[in-house]
Parts: C-alpha cells; structure tokens; sequence
C-alpha cells in the first residue's frame, strides 16, 4: 500500500513539475516575443497581472547615477498619476529592494517602518501589503517590480515571491536582449565620431520621407552643409583638430534645427538635414541660424570654419535627383561667395585648389 501511495505521488510531483515547465515556458514566450524594450517592460507586467491578480503593480525604473525609483509602468485604477513620478533613493519598500538587491514581501505594512504611504496620500489608495522583487542584469539592480495587495484581500505569499523573482529573471533577459538590440540598431545607423546619424540611416529616412509625400502630399526640405577647405585644416592643423570641428560643426547643426528634423554626417565633411514637413522658407531659417552659429564659433575659436549649405523643398522625386538638386544648390551659394570675395584671388584661388583635390 505505502508503494502504491509512493509511486502515485512521484506520478504527481512529475505532473506538478511538466505544469510548471509549460507555465514558464508560455510566461518565457511571451516575454521573449517582444522586440522592443517597451514592449519587453509591458509584457512582464501583462503577465503579472494575470498570474497575481494584484489590486495595482508598478514597474520603477532606477536612475543609475542618483538610484532615484521612476514609475515607469504602473497598472489599476486610480493610480495613473503615478506614472512618471519619482522616489528619492532608498526610499519605501521599493527603494529598499533597489538598494539591497534582494526580494521582499510585507504582510501588514503597518509593522514595517520601510514602508512609506506618501504615494498613498497621492493616489488615495490604502496600502495593506506589498510584494516586491528586483530587476537585475549581471548582479546590478535597473529596476523593481512591486505589488500591492491581493483582490481576494489575503497577503502574498513565500511561494508567490518565488514566482515572481523566476517573472522577474526571465523578464530582465528579455529587457537586456532588447536594450542591446536597441544598441546595435544605433551603432549601425550612427557615426562614430559625430554621434549623428550616417550616411545609410540617412537615405533610409529620405527613402520613407519620400514615400509618406507620395501618399500625403507633406512638404519636406532638404539641407546639405559642406566645410569649406576643410582638408587645408586637417593638412595645417593636424586630423584631432579637423575631427573637433566636425564634433562641433555637428552640435552647430543640432542646435540650429528642430528636434524633429534629422541631420546626419553624410560623409567627410558633409552634413545633410531632413526636415519633415519644412518648406524651403522654414529651411531657410534654419540656414540662417547655422550661420550665426557659425559666427559666434568663429568669435573664439583658433582655427575658423566656413560653410557652404544648399537647401532644397522636395516634391517627391527620386533620392538620387534630391541630393543633385540640393548639391547644386550648395555649390551655387559656394561660388556665390567667392565671387563676392574676388579681390582677394590669392586667397580664392587656394580654395579653389583644395576643394578640388
């Protein structure tokens, strides 16, 4: 009889067990599914709604540099003016699992004194018990997930403390794959020196930006940005101080158009900018602005810069026919102000030279 009850429960234990590795498996799924860090963070706190039932969950984010908590995902009624606010380091039961890097639960958050109930007084809400747990890559906390109260009225349990660590180790995987996809996306379309997008993410958006005209009709404009004799400054001054004046030049430009527009280093010394939805009047104005920039640059710097921008309102062509278009522009305005500055020909005659070589 005591074989028999024996081998029926090993029979349950190894039922129990296949159940949890299904349960885990769908909760690594789903979570694994995500491809962005947002919807990473979303699926962890979908799942742990549906697994906990909790009356309201937040996902804190942690500022790596003060370790403030940012609520960065919170979930029930009432407490959506949460979201976004922050709690100074170590503070609450939050705070004190991010500093710890260890798991909590609170039964009666009336006996605990890391229990605060200033978010309490904020949403209206009254905190009975409190579950929460770390979100950690490679032994650093990043983050916190935390639980207040069951809807059925009863405490967390150790078992359901368990659970939500395994929750939160798969969902810190998840959160580091995405973060470093996120990564890789942006080496391969940023420029190493500058930080600006490069010349392929470029065309990437113009591509779209064109095929959004197609179907809209929006106006955008187009801007090229060339440094005038820059191979004499990397020839006189050396390439450390020719790589300075592109970071700068860069900056210049980032400062002078909208946090919309998007500017790249196209390549050496050239820059372009896509403005969505710029007429060439609003290009205009922003020419104007990069050149006062370039005026105050030049006010302290040791080695001066010139600039030479062509600006273009596309209306629908073809890539390559936008950037001829924009090319000769800048050129134009180039020989423009050599005209102007004819006097003085030895001067125009070595930038002619150098822009040619």
């Amino acid at each position: 009889m005591a074989a028999v009850e024996s081998d029926d429960k090993a029979r349950s234990d190894e039922f129990d067990d296949l159940v949890r590795l299904s349960f885990f498996s769908n909760i690594g799924k789903s979570i694994a599914e995500a491809t962005t860090l947002n919807e990473t963070l979303r699926a962890i706190m979908a799942r742990i709604g549906e697994i906990f039932a909790p009356t309201h969950w937040s996902l804190l984010l942690r500022n790596a540099k003060t370790g403030e908590l940012r609520f960065s995902v919170v979930v029930g009624s009432g407490v959506e003016r949460l979201r976004g606010m922050v709690l100074p380091r170590g503070t609450g039961v939050a705070g004190w699992v991010a500093e710890k890097g260890e798991p909590l639960i609170v039964e009666d958050v009336a006996r605990d004194t890391r229990f605060t109930d200033r978010m309490d007084h904020l949403t209206g809400f009254k905190t009975r018990s409190i579950i929460a747990v770390p979100l950690k890559h490679r032994d650093r906390v990043f983050g916190v997930i935390e639980l207040i109260n069951k809807l059925d009225g009863t405490s967390f349990t150790p078992f359901e403390l368990k659970l939500l660590m395994t929750i939160a180790e798969f969902g810190a995987i998840a959160a580091g794959k995405a973060y470093y996809l996120k990564a890789l996306r942006m080496l391969a379309s940023s420029d190493e020196l500058t930080g600006l997008y490069n010349r392929r993410a470029f065309l990437g958006f113009l591509e779209k930006e064109i095929e959004r005209f197609k179907r809209s009709h929006q106006p955008f404009a187009i801007m090229m940005l060339d440094l005038d004799g820059f191979k004499k400054i990397n020839d006189t001054h050396g390439h450390r101080v020719g790589d300075e004046i592109l970071k700068s030049t860069g900056r210049m430009l980032k400062n002078s158009v909208r946090s919309a527009d998007i500017v790249s280093r196209y390549g050496g010394d050239e820059f372009m900018v896509l403005m969505p939805g710029a007429t060439e009047s609003t290009a205009e104005h922003a020419r104007r602005r990069i050149r006062h920039h370039i005026e105050r640059y030049n006010r302290e710097a040791l080695v001066k810069i010139a600039v030479s921008i062509g600006i273009r309102e596309a209306d629908g062509e073809h890539v390559d026919a936008l950037l001829d278009q924009v090319d000769s522009s800048m050129y134009r305005e180039k020989a423009r102000r050599m005209e102007q500055n004819v006097s003085d020909v030895a001067d125009n005659i070595e930038s002619a030279l150098q822009e040619e070589d």
